[in-house]
C-alpha cells in the first residue's frame, strides 16, 4: 500500500498529464480485458484545457506461460472535468468499466494516450502509439514494473512524520473525510531543493487509504515547483525522486519506478 501511495502522490504533485508508459505486469497472469491500476486516479489543474482534468489508468496483457507479453498495453484515460473521479468509494472500479463512464462531477473518461510496451525496462515516450492530447503531450512519463490491479471481480500539514503514521491515523479513524498535504521540497537525484512556498494537495480518506488526490499548478507555488523541475532535470531523462512534506514526512519512489519529465509540456505550464 505504501508503494501505491508514493506513486499516486508523485503523479499528483510532479506535473499535469501523467502517462504510464512502461509496465511489466504480474508473471503468468492474464487480465480478463483491461485491469485498472489500483488507487491511480488523480486530478490536475494547470491552466491548459488540453491537460486539465482527471486521469485514470488501465493495463491489458497476457503473461501466461512465464513469457512477458510483447504487446503489453497501458491506457491513460482523461476526464476533462477536474476532480470528477470515478464513483468508486472503497471498492475501485474494474478496468473494463472506465472508458466512456462519467465521473462524479460529470464529463467522461476517454482515451488520452495508449502505450504499447514491447520490452522490459523503460522506453518512456517511445512506447506511446496513440496521442489524443492535441499536441500537448504528457508532462510526466512513469515507468513501473508492477502495481496492484482491479480486474473483474483532518489537515495533514505538520501532522505526520511517516507514511506509516498517516495510514495508521486513517485506519484508526483519526483522519476522515478531506485533508491536505503540504509539499515543501523535492529531492532530485539525491539533491534537496526546498520550495519557498508549499504546494497544497487535496485528498480524501476512504477509511483505508488516501484517495482522489487533486493539485492546482496554476498557483504561484505550483508554477515555482514546475520551474524547479525544469531547472534540475534534463528533458526525458529518468531521475530518482523523493518528496518532502511539512511535518518531516518524506516519500521516495520505490526502486522499481522511474520517472522522466517532458520539458516542452512543463514550459507550457508556466
Amino acid at each position: 500500500m505504501k508503494h501505491k501511495l508514493l506513486i499516486l502522490l508523485a503523479m499528483a504533485i510532479m506535473a499535469a498529464g501523467c502517462a504510464i508508459t512502461d509496465y511489466d505486469g504480474w508473471p503468468t497472469h492474464q487480465t480478463s480485458a483491461e485491469a485498472k491500476l489500483f488507487g491511480s486516479e488523480v486530478s490536475f489543474i494547470v491552466g491548459d484545457p488540453n491537460l486539465d482534468g482527471t486521469y485514470s489508468y488501465t493495463v491489458k496483457y497476457d503473461n501466461r506461460g512465464g513469457v512477458r507479453d510483447r504487446n503489453m498495453k497501458i491506457i491513460s484515460y482523461r476526464n476533462p472535468v477536474p476532480d470528477s473521479f470515478s464513483q468508486d468509494g472503497v471498492i475501485d472500479r474494474d478496468g473494463d468499466d472506465v472508458q466512456g463512464r462519467s465521473g462524479v462531477l460529470g464529463g467522461k473518461f476517454l482515451t488520452e494516450w495508449v502505450a504499447v510496451d514491447p520490452a522490459p525496462d523503460c522506453q518512456f515516450d517511445a512506447n506511446i502509439t496513440q496521442d489524443h492530447s492535441h499536441g500537448a503531450g504528457p508532462g510526466i512519463f512513469f515507468c513501473t514494473t508492477t502495481n496492484e490491479e482491479v480486474d473483474k471481480d483532518l489537515d495533514l500539514q505538520a501532522s505526520f512524520s511517516s507514511t506509516g503514521d498517516l495510514l495508521a491515523k486513517i485506519w484508526s479513524g483519526a483522519v476522515t473525510g478531506g485533508f491536505t498535504a503540504e509539499l515543501n521540497g523535492v529531492v532530485i537525484n539525491g539533491t534537496n531543493h526546498s520550495l519557498a512556498q508549499s504546494v497544497s494537495i487535496g485528498a480524501i480518506s476512504n477509511g483505508m487509504r488516501p484517495a482522489r488526490l487533486s493539485i492546482d499548478l496554476t498557483t504561484p507555488a505550483g508554477k515555482a515547483l514546475v520551474q524547479t523541475l525544469l531547472n534540475n532535470t534534463s528533458d526525458r531523462v529518468p531521475v530518482t525522486l523523493s518528496l518532502n512534506f511539512a511535518g518531516g514526512m518524506q516519500l521516495a519512489l520505490p526502486a522499481q519506478v522511474k520517472v522522466a519529465f517532458n520539458h516542452d509540456a512543463l514550459f507550457n505550464m508556466l
